[in-house]
């Protein structure tokens, strides 16, 4: 009979388990802080130690395979996974989360052969969800891919399976993902062979049939299209034997939208680069065929490609499922709704997360998971959220480069490099960035010894270490280390291909043993799917004298890639330059018949045939080109040459710079300018298919040394989409020599520059608009500017089948219009001009200048339509803003709607950084909002469009307006054109328009600068805009820019003690905030002491006090009270006191000056920016002391200015009351005089002398 354990013994047992578990945490909990603490000695010993113990070794055996990411080899923290993968009983969510790491897959190339090993466990086996298994033949094919062991690859990428049979057509618009919500209708309802559509270059597409697959099964457009900018769509035919529900996964690089038999079941509007499997959906296949339709988008994720599986609940492929590309009939399901599937690899983690929300393991293994299926703003929250617990832990620091990796956020990457280099500066990483700062600066001995501490603390490292000190060697010329280092690391990392390459230089340079050179790449290639080296292979064979073999070692690559178009055209070319022309034909033709929509195809084979006097075929390549691509220039020009057309520029008349200079006028002749115009001329050229090109000549006489100074420096002002060529650009001497001028892309430099020498410029600008501008142009031209010309002329040269309008701002030019064959060509010309004289607060140049203007775009509206398709597309509403909304209003369920728009300007004010660019100069296009969340930066457009699509997440109408901002002036805008400079956003509630402005973190909600006011708008949203849709900025509903100050006095012998309060609102209380509010007290003194004294030298500031001056407050008020002193301001004469009074908006004679007669009108913004400003200053008489005479009222009132000061006594109080309202911010021309005297009669009321006796 077996005794029952006595009680004490249990309890005993009990408590060593305990104490065991307790001991195992205890390790656990401490190699975590470690961890965290950047301390990983002691954290990698605390982890051996937990891993010993049952209780805690899976977790250790997953803390050690982390750490090991950090600072040992690859295969050392894949080792520490696949063992924690052995004790685990639940393996998959965690290789699914750490696929992307070292724990599992260092790169995608080959493995080694654990890992090899590893994956075909995984491939084979059922006890994991579909995905899994499939990734890891993914993972074996790439691995056979990669060593060129392609049939091998093709059966491992088979048991993924895929769909393979496709059609696709495209290409449709899609710049700034405008594409994505338009509806298309013909190809949902136009399945058949036969089906027609028209592309975004307005050709006529169909279907057509994908033969040529990358091995991987993956469809990429790259190689069948313009992948850029671009919507497509690929549909297959699925025969089913029964009714039944599957599931549909995708993975895609792109936006992606999915319909089964027409019913859209999946639409993902944010362009991602994910793997396979990442969006899943139940959806219902009939018995019979169905029809599978995808589209896909993109304008900012740089790839176009998907791949489907249709699979059961558990992810595995359904063989009872035939597919065929070619259309077949299929019964229309109706709509229906059927659930998503979440990853498991994320659910699993998002649920141990909701039971334990301090599990910061689960976050860091959710975020992974995230990055996996390219969803970094998730992973951001939850690595933000980590590092406000560890903020210097470079693992989370690593982390979150990846994250600016993918969100190309180069400002966050380069901030969190500086934070591992100080957080942790002996850590590999930080090393390694010290290594590469300090090698750009060229400070190779600090580099060297960093690379020497990397040695030391990190030998694993080689690679590195050897490429870094080849770095160094040559960067020292010690030609010898080069070569010894080179050698050594090839012989060690015979695949690495820098190493290759360097190898194949030393032996082809140094030793000058061509077949020993081309032996290395050769054996590289053989073993390694590298086109770039294969490139590299096939050229050293040509060079050689060995064209058989290069083309071999090309036509190899190309049936190993029979869709890689990018071969062909290279083939291509090399027959090309050895005029085998059938032969170059023979490769262009194949890319054609891959990619039939790719325009330099059709211009290489336009050429091909022009060089084989094949006229006919060449004349039809090149106007398929330029259908495709109107802005192919060289192409035109080709083409024009092939039909025996003249040159288009030589339909103009050249100016002869030689006879200009002879005739040009001498200083005497301008003795006021220092420089004068000889000749400024342009020649725009309209082509039939849209494109345009202008050649612009100016040629300068230096008159003065200021004119030097004026001329040393030219920038040439062009656009993002345009393409500058600088044909001349150069000095011409008084004897004749010529200097060329320097060149730094469109900054010419002129050296040597003298009296009496001449200035000559001629350049060439062609324009590469795309969308719907790209059959458009818009130009203005200067006839008048701040210089003296002798000619000046504008020359048009126009299709006859292009239509535009012109128009002059001031005085009208007649054109000359003469035939030019199929154009027309219109002259502008004006001689001996004045130049225009300055003016004190004269208007903008572009509005006293006689500009002319010209466009072809149509009318405003559909300036706006196409700012609509562009922009607004980019304000739907994603993941990222969701989240954000989220944020400010869950817990604020009664706000109104303006606090809800308020809410939301404080959060873009507050937290994005305005990066103030040109609005044309950084491009058209706004970044998706998500992209400004995440890099929290952001120009006018990308600001203005984050805050348009939380509105509308909010429930909120609002819209984007373009805007040419006020200090371009006020006639810039006469004719339909994209020349505006600023872009703000623009909210309607309760049928009142509210203009915001959203690029100052010191500006009020509401608020609006006064300089702003009256610039050109445009509305852009999709309602009906009027064809002349252009306004002024100047809304009733914006908050006045008001000041307001009460101001007490003391009159002590010659001094003043003040006493100020103000209150100023609105872009006044902004203008503090910027001003003072990040500094501090002593800062804040000193700098409004020299404003005061600028006007009083004698001050002294005794109290300074600020309410709501701080820059994170959203107030539109900010009080101020001040008290100071000025000392010896006033005057004893003849027993009197004499003063006057420090009114703090006091103007002054100097402000404005006004000569008789006047040119232009005076712009006041550039001296007022406010609406009203009232100060009411009280003077404390001392005892028996009075005025010497009464003061009288002053009121002053005009259609401009409201202005008064009126004074009223009380004992021994003396108030006077200064008001002053801006009613209208330009006097026109005629009105100038007028104003003066009205200006003078203020100047003369602010600067009265009082006297007291």
């Amino acid at each position: 009979m077996i005794k029952p354990y006595p009680i004490k013994s249990l309890l005993c047992l009990l408590l060593v388990l305990a104490c065991n578990n307790l001991f195992a945490q205890t390790d656990l909990q401490k190699a975590w802080k470690a961890f965290y603490a950047n301390n990983r000695a002691e954290s990698r010993t605390l982890f051996t130690e937990a891993a010993k113990q049952n209780q805690s070794v899976g977790e250790a055996l997953l803390g050690l395979s982390l750490l090991a990411q950090l600072d040992k080899p690859a295969s050392e923290s894949f080792d520490y996974f696949t063992k924690f993968c052995a004790q685990t009983k639940n393996a998959q969510p965690y290789i699914y989360a750490l696929w992307t790491t070292a724990s599992v897959n260092d790169g995608s190339g080959k493995k080694t052969p654990q890992q090899l090993q590893f994956f075909k466990e995984i491939a084979a086996g059922h006890q994991y969800d579909g995905m899994l298994p499939a990734m890891a033949s993914q993972m074996i094919g790439k691995h056979y891919e990669s060593g060129k062991m392609y049939d091998k690859a093709d059966a491992e990428y088979k048991n993924m399976g895929p769909i393979d049979n496709w059609q696709i057509t495209g290409e449709f618009e899609n710049i700034s993902t405008s594409g994505f919500d338009k509806k298309y209708d013909d190809i949902l309802a136009h399945p058949e062979a036969s089906a027609i559509f028209t592309s975004k270059q307005g050709t006529k597409i169909g279907w057509r049939e994908v033969t040529a697959p990358r091995h991987d099964h993956w469809l990429d457009f790259e190689f069948y299209n313009n992948a850029h900018n671009t919507i497509v769509f690929a549909q297959n035919f699925v025969k089913a034997d029964e009714d039944q529900t599957v599931q549909l996964r995708i993975g895609v690089s792109g936006s992606v939208k999915v319909w089964v038999n027409d019913a859209l079941v999946l639409s993902e509007a944010d362009e991602r680069n994910n793997d396979l499997d990442t969006y899943i959906q139940h959806v219902k296949l009939n018995k019979g065929y169905n029809r599978i339709l995808v589209q896909l988008g993109e304008s900012y994720c740089n790839n176009l490609n998907f791949m489907v599986r249709l699979t059961d609940d558990k992810g595995y492929v359904l063989h009872n499922l035939a597919y065929t590309a070619q259309p077949q009939p299929y019964t229309k399901a109706g709509a229906y709704n059927l659930a998503a599937v979440q990853p498991v690899g994320i659910t699993f983690f998002a649920d141990k997360i909701k039971q334990d929300p301090d599990d910061d393991l689960s976050k860091i293994l959710l975020a992974e998971a995230y990055l996996r299926n390219d969803r970094t703003f998730e992973a951001r929250r939850l690595v933000d959220d980590l590092k406000k617990k560890y903020p210097d832990n470079t693992f989370l620091n690593t982390m979150l480069l990846q994250i600016f990796a993918r969100e190309d956020n180069r400002t966050g990457t380069e901030t969190t490099k500086e934070a591992i280099k100080n957080a942790d500066p002996h850590a590999e990483q930080a090393l390694m960035y010290k290594y590469t700062e300090l090698f750009t600066q060229k400070e190779f001995d600090k580099a060297t010894g960093v690379i020497k501490e990397l040695e030391a603390n990190y030998p694993d490292q080689q690679e590195f270490i050897y490429s870094a000190k080849i770095g160094l060697a040559g960067s020292n010329k010690n030609q010898d280390e080069v070569v010894r280092l080179g050698e050594e690391a090839y012989l060690k990392f015979p695949d690495n291909r820098d190493l290759v390459q360097l190898k194949y230089a030393i032996e082809k340079e140094l030793h000058k043993n061509v077949p020993a050179a081309i032996a290395v790449l050769k054996k590289y290639a053989d073993t390694n799917d590298d086109y770039g080296m294969t490139k590299i292979l096939a050229e050293a064979y040509f060079t050689a004298g060995n064209a058989d073999l290069g083309y071999k070692v090309l036509q190899d690559e190309i049936a190993n890639k029979p869709y890689a178009t990018g071969i062909y055209s290279y083939i291509g070319n090399h027959y090309y330059d050895q005029q085998q022309y059938a032969k170059s034909e023979e490769n262009y033709l194949k890319t054609i018949q891959i990619a039939p929509t790719v325009s330099t195809y059709y211009a290489s084979l336009g050429k091909i045939n022009e060089m084989s006097n094949h006229k006919d075929q060449s004349v039809s390549y090149y106007q398929k080109d330029l259908q495709l691509n109107p802005n192919d220039y060289e192409t035109i020009k080709a083409l024009r040459k092939l039909q025996s057309k003249k040159d288009v520029f030589s339909y103009f008349t050249e100016p002869d710079i030689d006879a200009i200079i002879k005739a040009a006028p001498k200083a005497a002749d301008y003795p006021d300018d220092n420089s004068v115009i000889l000749n400024e001329e342009e020649q725009k050229v309209v082509y039939e298919q849209g494109g345009s090109e202008t050649r612009k000549f100016l040629t300068v006489k230096i008159l003065t040394q200021k004119g030097i100074e004026s001329w040393k420096q030219y920038n040439i002002d062009t656009d993002s989409w345009q393409n500058l060529v600088v044909e001349a650009a150069e000095v011409i001497k008084v004897n004749g020599s010529k200097v060329p001028a320097e060149r730094n892309e469109g900054t010419l430099v002129f050296t040597n520059l003298e009296v009496g020498d001449v200035v000559n410029m001629r350049y060439k600008v062609q324009n590469y608009e795309k969308g719907r501008l790209a059959g458009y142009f818009w130009d203005s031209f200067y006839f008048t500017h701040g210089k003296p010309y002798v000619t000046t002329k504008y020359s048009l040269l126009i299709s006859k089948n292009q239509k535009f309008t012109s128009t002059f701002s001031l005085k009208a030019i007649t054109p000359v219009k003469t035939s030019a064959d199929e154009f027309d060509l219109y002259v502008w010309q004006n001689s001996k001009q004045a130049s225009l004289q300055y003016e004190d607060k004269m208007p903008p140049i572009d509005d006293i200048a006689n500009v002319l203007y010209l466009t072809s775009i149509p009318n405003w509206k559909f300036v706006s339509d196409w700012y609509n398709d562009m922009a607004t597309a980019k304000a739907r509403t994603n993941y990222e803003v969701k989240q954000v909304i989220s944020d400010l209003f869950t817990s604020k369920p009664n706000l109104t709607q303006m606090q809800k728009v308020e809410k939301i300007y404080n959060y873009i004010t507050s937290n994005i950084s305005y990066s103030s660019v040109s609005f044309r100069q950084s491009g058209l296009i706004p970044q998706n909002p998500s992209t400004v969340i995440n890099t929290r930066i952001g120009d006018c457009k990308d600001v203005a469009t984050l805050f348009v699509a939380m509105c509308k997440e909010a429930g909120i109408k609002a819209h984007l307006v373009l805007v040419k901002t006020r200090d371009n002036g006020l006639l810039t805008m006469p004719l339909p054109s994209i020349d505006f400079n600023h872009c703000m956003a623009k909210v309607n509630l309760d049928n009142q328009d509210y203009y915001i402005e959203l690029t100052s973190q010191y500006l009020p909600f509401r608020c609006l600068y006064s300089s702003s006011l009256n610039s050109t708008l445009l509305d852009i949203n999709d309602e009906s805009v009027p064809v002349d849709a252009i306004s002024y900025l100047h809304p009733a509903t914006r908050k006045q820019n008001n000041v307001k100050r009460n101001t007490s006095i003391l009159l002590n012998a010659k001094n003043m003690v003040i006493t100020e309060k103000t209150v100023e609102t609105g872009s006044m209380a902004g203008g503090l905030r910027e001003s003072y509010g990040e500094l501090s007290q002593k800062d804040r003194i000193k700098r409004l002491k020299e404003a005061i004294s600028s006007t009083y030298p004698d001050v002294e500031i005794t109290n300074l006090v600020y309410k709501n001056i701080e820059r994170l407050n959203p107030t539109d008020t900010v009080y101020v009270n001040l008290s100071y002193q000025l000392s010896n301001v006033t005057k004893a004469i003849g027993g009197m006191s004499i003063f006057n009074l420090p009114w703090s908006s006091k103007i002054s004679a100097n402000d404005l000056q006004v000569s008789m007669p006047r040119t232009s009108g005076i712009d006041l913004s550039q001296m007022f920016f406010l609406d009203n400003d009232v100060e009411s200053i009280t003077i404390n008489l001392p005892p028996g002391k009075k005025m010497v005479e009464s003061i009288t009222p002053v009121i002053l009132s005009s259609d401009i200015i409201e202005y008064s000061i009126v004074p009223k006594q009380l004992g021994n109080k003396l108030i006077l009351t200064r008001t002053f309202k801006l009613k209208k911010d330009f006097v026109p021309v005629d009105k100038v005089a007028q104003f003066n005297t009205f200006f003078k009669k203020m100047v003369e009321a602010d600067n009265k002398e009082l006297a007291m006796r």
